[in-house]
């Protein structure tokens, strides 16, 4: 089995707690044939989408960080339609010229997860288009770049506490919780948002759930169906719960209503190729979809004492690889 991971430049890996780390080792440890790419290393050369790949020489060792250090690799420009699969682990938001180019091997390559899956689920807007206006799967959500129609949307539906974050953000990057007595700060920080790249981007305002202030929920999802999840609980003074920005981990057996909720969520990110993903819910609603690079496999194998998830995701691979060239 052959399989390239398209993920973020390997001197930013952080093999003490990296997710792509993870399940390298379990594809390297069930025998795969593994490489790497990063999205600038990918071409479009005499009507073959080629890259730059660096094949991993690997050495025998139960240590993740040792396994990551020890790494070598063998450089050679190849055609991309040789592999049998392509894991895509870039960070988000994917560049969609690298889709573009990807997209022109889907029918002979499995893709983890599928590029029309990708495009269309790769921002923040998709988690939004589950919002019904009763707050059944998701906080009521605004996207726009109208700042008008943000103070309109706070205002008529009485939010008391609401969220202002980036439509491209990652990380808890970007993410501002704001009172309705500070509204009129709202004008300058939008302004900032909307126009901080020098192009006008739309920006995301969300109600504040109730009970976020205590942690969110972050849930493995493959193949549709949630295989584990962890409590992330925020650093103090902070209302971001991401353990990239300071939040920890804790262990977390999900409520019937939380599966369910994935499950419902699964069942559509299935059909449209979204294999692994990860869901964020708070007090029974989900407030993040992540489909690009969804992380949480350490904390999720440190507070539960196994290294079950990795070997559920690749097992899930193969499934789906066999289902993909039948």
């Amino acid at each position: 089995m052959k399989i390239c991971f398209v993920m973020y430049p390997w001197d930013k890996v952080e093999p003490g707690k990296d997710t792509t780390m993870r399940i390298i080792k379990e594809c390297v440890d069930r025998g795969f044939e593994v490489s790497y790419l990063t999205k600038k290393d990918i071409s479009i050369a005499k009507g073959k989408v080629v890259g730059n790949c660096k094949k991993m020489i690997t050495t025998e060792t139960n240590d993740c960080v040792e396994f990551y250090h020890t790494m070598k690799f063998e450089s050679s420009i190849k055609d991309l339609a040789e592999f049998d699969m392509i894991f895509m682990r870039a960070d988000p938001p994917i560049d969609p010229l690298l889709l573009n180019m990807l997209e022109l091997i889907e029918d002979k390559v499995f893709f983890v997860n599928k590029i029309s899956g990708l495009r269309k689920a790769n921002n923040k807007i998709y988690a939004a288009s589950f919002d019904d206006g009763q707050e059944t799967i998701v906080p009521q959500t605004l996207i726009t770049k109208d700042i008008d129609l943000i103070k309109s949307f706070v205002e008529e539906n009485n939010f008391e506490k609401f969220i202002i974050k980036p439509l491209d953000g990652m990380g808890g990057k970007g993410v501002i919780l704001f009172e309705r007595k500070n509204i009129g700060n709202l004008s300058s920080i939008c302004d900032f948002y909307i126009n901080h790249t020098g192009n006008s981007q739309p920006i995301i305002c969300q109600n504040y759930i109730e009970g976020a202030e205590k942690g969110d929920v972050r849930a493995i999802v493959i193949n549709g169906e949630p295989i584990g999840a962890i409590m992330r609980v925020p650093a103090e003074g902070d209302h971001r719960s991401n353990i990239s920005a300071g939040g920890s981990a804790i262990r977390h057996d999900m409520s019937e209503h939380e599966l369910e909720l994935c499950r419902k969520i699964g069942k559509q990110l299935n059909e449209d190729g979204i294999y692994f993903c990860g869901i964020d819910l708070i007090n029974g609603k989900m407030v993040e979809l992540n489909v690009v690079s969804p992380g949480g496999i350490v904390p999720h194998n440190n507070v539960n004492n196994n290294n079950d998830i990795q070997k559920q995701i690749v097992s899930m691979l193969l499934d789906k690889y066999k289902e993909f060239k039948a």
